[in-house]
C-alpha cells in the first residue's frame, strides 16, 4: 500500500497556521487587551476556541517557535495590528479590501519565512519538529 504524501501547504494548513491563529490570539488579548469575545469576532472563531488558543490547548503545537522566531513573530505582531485597524475601520465603514489585502501579503510573507527556514533546515514539514528544537 502506497504512503499518501503531504504537500507542505497541506502541513502548515493543518499544524503551522493554528498556532500563528494561537499567537495572533495571545497578541490581541494580552498586548491589545482586547476581549476573547472581540478577538473571536476578528479572527472568524468561536469565543471559546479563542480560550483554548490562549490557554494552549489549540494551535499550541509551534507557538513557542513562533515567537522565537524574531522575524516570524514581527510578522505575526503586524498582522495582529493590522487586524486591529480592519476591526476598527470595519466597525466604523464597513470591510476595508486593503488592509485585508495587506494581511494576506503578512501571512504570504509568513509562509515564505517558514519556507526559507526550510530550505536551510529541511522539508517544510519536518522543520519545526526537527530542526529547531
Amino acid at each position: 500500500m502506497q504512503q499518501r504524501i503531504e504537500l507542505p501547504c497541506e502541513y502548515a494548513a493543518k499544524n503551522i497556521f493554528p498556532s500563528i491563529r494561537a499567537s495572533i490570539a495571545k497578541i490581541l488579548v494580552e498586548e491589545y487587551k482586547m476581549s476573547k469575545y472581540s478577538v473571536a469576532k476578528m479572527l472568524g472563531a468561536t469565543p471559546a476556541a479563542v480560550s483554548y488558543y490562549i490557554s494552549g490547548k489549540r494551535g499550541e503545537k509551534f507557538v513557542d517557535k513562533i515567537i522565537r522566531d524574531k522575524e516570524v513573530y514581527e510578522i505575526v505582531r503586524e498582522a495582529a495590528s493590522l487586524l486591529v485597524e480592519a476591526h476598527e475601520k470595519n466597525e466604523e465603514q464597513g470591510s476595508d479590501k486593503e488592509l485585508m489585502g495587506k494581511l494576506q501579503v503578512l501571512m504570504c510573507k509568513a509562509c515564505s519565512r517558514l519556507n526559507m527556514l526550510a530550505q536551510k533546515y529541511g522539508c517544510p514539514a519536518l522543520i519545526f519538529t526537527n530542526s529547531m528544537g
